[in-house]
């Protein structure tokens, strides 16, 4: 008797946690794709566009003073004295290492701006997501660019949902 009874405990438990796994929902989006499609994000690189060239803009008139620099000595070293050699010599040093300290400032400062600019996109992104999904009742939604199959059978792809909720078309 404890025996069937024990079965049908087990049976009884079986049942229930399979039609209780048979009812969560699991959803799948490409985040990246979804960014991508967003219009703040073409508005972000585009700023980050305009920034890069002010960047470039400020590093090239750097080198520009660099190359003058480099074809004077080159030019009439001969004519100068010693003196004036080390002097104009430790000159184009000076130049190349500001040159080289305002490539890495650049590029500090353009990975920051990156960062300002590309973050509220993904938070936006993320909050629309996770409306879509609290509303929608899923339990989990996977990343789809990081895992190795989604069976879509079985899962929703939350991308339509979310565009509509974001107004994009």
């Amino acid at each position: 008797m404890k025996n069937l009874l024990k079965v049908v405990f087990v049976a009884a438990f079986a049942m229930f946690a399979n039609s209780a796994f048979a009812q969560q929902k699991f959803a799948h989006i490409n985040r990246g794709e979804l960014i991508q499609l967003m219009p703040d994000y073409k508005t972000a690189g585009e700023k980050l566009d305009a920034y890069g060239k002010e960047l470039n803009s400020n590093l090239e008139e750097m080198q520009v003073e660099n190359n003058k620099k480099i074809e004077d000595f080159q030019k009439n070293s001969e004519t100068w004295s010693a003196e004036k050699k080390e002097v104009k010599s430790q000159e184009i040093v000076t130049i190349q290492q500001r040159l080289r300290e305002q490539q890495t400032v650049a590029e500090e400062q353009f990975n920051r701006k990156q960062e300002e600019l590309i973050m509220p996109v993904i938070k936006k992104a993320t909050d629309a997501i996770n409306k879509v999904a609290k509303a929608g009742g899923y339990i989990y939604v996977f990343e789809a660019s990081t895992v190795n199959y989604v069976d879509e059978t079985q899962s929703t792809n939350l991308l339509p949902a979310v565009k509509k909720e974001l107004g994009i078309n």
